[in-house]
């Protein structure tokens, strides 16, 4: 089993993305974070899952939007 899928239960979610466990539950609960019930009861993620999560909604920096600007003005 590769280590990115290694399953973590709900603390250790909540721990890898500095949230409190009641809102990871709710996030599985909405369909926001893929979770597993393996035995119909116990949440498990898996690593990979949860990066996917953190880093989905990228926020450019300066650098990024400057050029994205300078793109626009010469095409």
């Amino acid at each position: 089993m590769n280590e990115k899928d290694y399953p973590l239960n709900a603390q250790q979610a909540a721990e890898f993305l500095s949230f409190k466990v009641s809102y990871v539950y709710n996030l599985v609960h909405y369909g926001k974070l893929p979770a597993y019930k393996p035995s119909g009861k116990k949440l498990l993620f898996k690593l990979s899952d949860l990066e996917n999560f953190a880093f989905k909604n990228k926020v450019g920096g300066r650098q990024e939007t400057a050029v994205k600007i300078l793109n626009k003005k010469a095409g």
